[in-house]
């Protein structure tokens, strides 16, 4: 323990000598001969200077958390595109942790492959997408487990099960609400037998402290000291972070979203503030390009989703990308995804926020059929293959690099 402290302290002090910019080296980069890499930048990256500045001073001086929340369709829920551009911001800015997790399995999903969740208890889990109320009652992940049971335990390891790469935090936040009155909850380490400390709580969440680093911990529950009968304990995600300044990315994402999803989630907005976002990336339109919505009807849900984040979140900045090409409903050209392209677009230009045009990167309409002769596109021709993510989050990584060195370059001339 006390060897891996002092990594940490050595980790956190090299942020001090980096030098401003961040190399793009080739493992960042692709070979894919389809791609227009001309193409691949951030449009009006300029709106993006204030965190862009705060990536700065993180990568000269150090002692900042930058906090990115990634909002989006099956494309970002299965984390292989978000793990890629985690991954190497992470290695430029510092790792301040994993960030939000949930238990996927427990409500019938897939979801990332770097964290296992176990359980004594009974679950019901749905998610926003599933649930077709004009006002939904989700949260920060646009899922939602309940359970009826008084007691219960979730046990949460970081371990990703593909390399077997164990990751350690101090502060987990467990978000829930107490619509059915107030729950007891304790958060500890089975293996070095610490309980955390509760630190701050509302009706949203309680967030936890331990004193040392854990790779996993027991979050319990207990609803029979509130001497109510009946009711539910609901969760709506769990937040796991470290001590230490640098990048904390974290990825939502709901099998079949739409921005419109998200827009009737009640509580979505409200529990998403507390994730502190110095930017917001929202990741839609493979969904809306199915045939069945107008293109003024995604701008319109554009312009209300964006309206409830900035009421929580107003210092956040906003980056849209749009999707890559598919296949419509998996069986052949689909001739709606650059009508909704060109919408994202055109929302993000005339209101003045930030842009990645994926879908031009990748060479626009007929390109799928690139992604698919070179590997990179799922069987179902909707979904890509997780070399095709890792592209998708390579390129991603590459544009913001290049936003941020062209700003970086700028402060050093001045």
């Amino acid at each position: 323990m006390s060897l891996f402290l002092l990594l940490l302290c050595a980790g956190q002090c090299q942020s001090q000598f980096r030098p401003p910019k961040v190399e793009i080296t080739e493992q960042d980069t692709v070979g894919y001969g389809f791609f227009r890499q001309e193409e691949n930048g951030i449009e009006n990256a300029a709106y993006l200077e204030p965190l862009f500045h705060k990536m700065f001073r993180q990568r000269v001086g150090g002692g900042h958390k930058i906090s990115i929340v990634h909002i989006g369709d099956s494309h970002v829920l299965g984390n292989f595109m978000t793990h890629e551009v985690r991954q190497r911001l992470q290695n430029a800015f510092g790792d301040a942790g994993r960030g939000l997790i949930f238990p996927y399995k427990l409500a019938g999903s897939n979801g990332p492959r770097d964290y296992l969740i176990e359980t004594d208890a009974r679950w019901h889990g749905t998610n926003c997408q599933r649930d077709l109320n004009v006002a939904t009652p989700y949260g920060v992940s646009g899922f939602l487990l309940e359970t009826f049971l008084e007691t219960g335990n979730l046990t949460i390891r970081l371990r990703d099960t593909s390399t077997a790469e164990t990751r350690l935090f101090t502060k987990v936040v467990v978000f829930h609400r107490e619509d059915d009155g107030p729950v007891d909850m304790t958060v500890q380490d089975d293996v070095t037998g610490q309980k955390a400390v509760l630190y701050l709580q509302d009706e949203f969440f309680k967030s936890f402290y331990f004193d040392r680093p854990v790779a996993q911990a027991r979050v319990s529950f207990d609803r029979r000291q509130t001497e109510k009968t009946g009711g539910r304990f609901a969760l709506d995600g769990i937040l796991l972070e470290n001590e230490m300044a640098g990048v904390v990315y974290h990825s939502i994402g709901v099998n079949g979203a739409k921005f419109s999803d998200f827009v009737r989630a009640r509580y979505f907005g409200r529990q998403l503030a507390d994730l502190n976002p110095d930017l917001i990336v929202l990741s839609f339109g493979t969904n809306e390009a199915q045939g069945k919505l107008t293109a003024n009807h995604v701008y319109q849900q554009m312009g209300e989703l964006v309206a409830q984040l900035k009421k929580y979140a107003p210092n956040a900045r906003f980056l849209f990308t749009t999707p890559a090409d598919s296949y419509l409903r998996g069986q052949g050209f689909n001739p709606y995804m650059g009508p909704i392209s060109a919408e994202i677009k055109r929302f993000a230009q005339e209101n003045g926020y930030a842009l990645w045009d994926l879908f031009l990167l990748a060479g626009g309409e007929h390109s799928a059929k690139n992604w698919k002769s070179a590997g990179l596109m799922s069987s179902d021709s909707v979904h890509y293959s997780k070399l095709g993510y890792a592209v998708q989050g390579k390129l991603f990584y590459q544009s913001l690099m290049q936003a941020y060195n062209a700003f970086a370059g700028q402060v050093i001339e001045e």
